[in-house]
């Protein structure tokens, strides 16, 4: 049986996230195609002004009945905000038509998306959730809690893809010599922790640490170069901009650790590619990092909001680089058993074909 899937995300230009994971999708196309899943895009523009939100209504809305018509599921990838009343508008749609639909979560910040909205939205959260044919996302916490509008069906949990990260060789570590770099890649703000990043990098060196930090990412750089002055590291931290393909394979496989102190994290695609890549990983103790990151083993979690904690989780492997090296390839190794992107594919495969023998059996 062949079955035809319409992948609904972002797009237009748009970066990271979940342009991220639709991009790595389209590169397995083969795969998919090999167990009679074919799969085709439909992107979505933000609402970032009235004429986005008219171009919506106007262009989108019909293009979609279109690319929808051509479609026997269609998949969802949703995060908070302007993403969740985007596909939920274009998911009504898909009811009235009668598709299959697959409500994919994203957002490691929905929960408090929803508790903070109206009754309104809340309700449209839960229509979507309970109505949607299958629920996805993409860690066991999110799924814990949506499990709560899925009482006779599983959420599943798929992992994110690092496609470039997976077919790299991991570089040996740096010289005892060389000075050692933590590294970061992600949204330059407050919500991936990176405050509490410099100044457990503060710390450090005013204990004695000869270190840098060098963080790939866009947002406001010249912001976060004040905050940096401000916490006495100016020096110590290198902003190498937006990286992508062996640029960024070589800033993972260069640093000492990978550190991603995140407040909330759905997943944590660049800490896969770090694992990938034989790095050690410092996250939090909530969201993605709980499935990716063994703790005392392949690197160490500590509580969010605690720059204290994550200090001493980064002077360990700072100070020991024996341990980060173990540390790396117990990461590498976990990375490589629980998600390849052929074992990531396969799970997708597997809930498109639940889907579609659901609806042969029906009148």
């Amino acid at each position: 049986m062949n079955v035809h899937i319409l992948q609904v995300g972002p797009g237009h230009g748009q970066k990271g996230g979940i342009a991220s994971v639709l991009s790595q999708l389209a590169a397995q196309r083969n795969q998919f195609e090999r167990a009679g899943i074919f799969i085709s895009f439909f992107e979505t523009r933000a609402f970032r002004s009235i004429g986005g939100l008219l171009a919506f209504g106007l262009i989108d809305v019909p293009c979609f009945v279109r690319a929808a018509s051509r479609a026997d599921v269609v998949h969802f990838h949703v995060s908070e905000r302007g993403s969740f009343y985007r596909k939920f508008v274009l998911f009504l749609v898909s009811l009235l038509s009668g598709k299959r639909t697959v409500f994919h979560l994203h957002s490691g910040n929905f929960e408090r998306f929803f508790n903070r909205s109206d009754w309104l939205t809340r309700q449209l959260a839960e229509t979507f959730i309970r109505k949607a044919d299958c629920v996805i996302t993409v860690s066991t916490p999110i799924a814990r809690w949506l499990q709560r509008w899925r009482h006779t069906d599983k959420v599943h949990v798929l992992g994110n893809m690092a496609l470039d990260a997976e077919h790299s060789v991991p570089a040996p570590p740096l010289l005892v010599n060389q000075r050692p770099y933590i590294a970061f890649a992600g949204r330059l703000s407050e919500a991936k922790g990176l405050d509490d990043l410099f100044r457990a990098v503060a710390d450090l060196t005013r204990k004695g640490r000869d270190i840098e930090l060098r963080i790939a990412g866009t947002g406001d750089t010249q912001r976060w170069k004040r905050i940096a002055a401000a916490h006495g590291i100016a020096d110590r931290v290198i902003f190498e901009g937006w990286l992508n393909g062996n640029a960024k394979l070589a800033f993972y496989s260069g640093a000492h650790l990978f550190c991603m102190p995140s407040h909330f994290e759905s997943f944590g695609i660049a800490t896969l590619e770090a694992m990938f890549c034989g790095r050690p990983v410092v996250g939090t103790r909530l969201g993605g990092f709980l499935d990716l990151v063994e703790d005392g083993v392949s690197g160490y979690l500590v509580d969010a909001h605690n720059p204290q904690a994550l200090a001493e989780a980064l002077r360990k492997l700072v100070d020991d680089p024996e341990r980060a090296l173990h540390m790396g390839c117990a990461g590498l190794t976990r990375a490589q058993t629980c998600f390849r992107a052929s074992l990531i594919v396969d799970r997708y495969v597997q809930c498109y074909q639940n889907i579609a023998a659901r609806g042969v059996g029906e009148p």
